[in-house]
């Protein structure tokens, strides 16, 4: 999946060396796939200059805030807040940090999860990743009770699922991970059964991340409001965006929401039960689908996405 991936960013943006290339990138928004529902994005905003903002997407495009992680598993957020020093947890990124394989194994698992609850698939899968020796971690923020918008919102995700799949795959399909007809209904049909049984989603969402720490997750507390300009979807392997040079550059007004997909594919390796290939190819894909579903649910139609091979 990663090399399609790949060829796939390769045609879309040309060589990450060619710069009269990148002075030429034009980026896809979510409302061209008739996504972002949320609030988040440039049209919303009256702080920031046009060709700055230009300047930043051409630069990240190409890979020059790219920087070495030391993880290959998702472990924190896409969010592009920072906590009150200015800096994160230097790791891989994904919708909800940890919480995106919690999601991901649910949606996309062959195995018998349906009797569980979303309490107990995150501590089953916090445990799991613990008992292999890997890191994990959540956040939440400074001024509310979850902090946290994969996980606030899970539910709302789940049916933005259910109710736009098609764009959503689209999305997907277009940065070159094809999800076929028929994974697609079996992701709907998953998560129209967490929606037909309201237990399932913990009323309290700041208890689904303390649960993630009481069983291995670190802790981010992140600061001030969501200030994201794009989404990078990062495919170079062992690398992640580092959001304080970003602001250092630019301006503190200008974030990025940051998805490492390359960890997509090793971290349904890990998930996946007795190392059964359809199971972490489903579970890849289902990932996918909640960083995209999540994206969308918070983003505004005008966030751009920014691919980097």
């Amino acid at each position: 999946m990663l090399e399609s991936i790949k060829k796939m960013l390769q045609q879309l943006i040309g060589s990450s060396d060619d710069s009269s290339q990148a002075a030429k990138l034009e980026f896809y928004t979510l409302g061209k796939f008739n996504l972002g529902v949320g609030k988040i994005g440039p049209d919303n905003r009256t702080d920031i200059d046009q060709s700055t903002l230009k300047e930043m997407y051409r630069r990240v495009a190409v890979g020059e805030f790219n920087i070495p992680v030391s993880g290959t598993l998702p472990e924190i957020c896409v969010d592009g807040r920072t906590n009150r020093q200015g800096t994160r947890i230097n790791a891989p990124s994904a919708a909800g940090g940890s919480l995106t394989m919690v999601y991901g194994r649910d949606l996309g698992d062959s195995g018998a999860l349906n009797d569980k609850t979303e309490m107990q698939l995150t501590i089953e899968t916090m445990d799991v990743l613990k008992g292999k020796g890997l890191s994990t971690a959540v956040h939440g923020d400074d001024h509310s009770n979850c902090g946290c918008g994969a996980c606030t919102h899970a539910q709302k995700v789940y049916q933005h699922i259910t109710d736009k799949i098609d764009p959503i795959a689209g999305l997907a399909g277009n940065y070159g991970i094809v999800i076929s007809d028929l994974e697609k209904a079996s992701i709907v049909s998953k998560a129209k059964n967490r929606l037909d049984h309201p237990s399932f989603f913990s009323e309290d969402r700041s208890a689904i991340i303390q649960a993630a720490q009481d069983h291995g997750a670190n802790y981010e507390e992140l600061v001030d409001a969501h200030n994201e300009l794009c989404i990078a979807i990062n495919m170079r392997q062992g690398t992640t965006i580092d959001r304080k040079a970003i602001r250092a550059t630019f301006g503190p007004q200008y974030d990025l929401f940051v998805v490492d997909a390359w960890t997509f594919a090793t971290a349904a390796q890990e998930l996946a039960l007795e190392n059964n290939k359809q199971d972490s190819d489903r579970i890849a894909k289902a990932i996918t689908i909640q960083n995209v579903a999540t994206a969308s649910v918070l983003g505004h139609s005008s966030l751009p996405i920014i691919p980097i091979g």
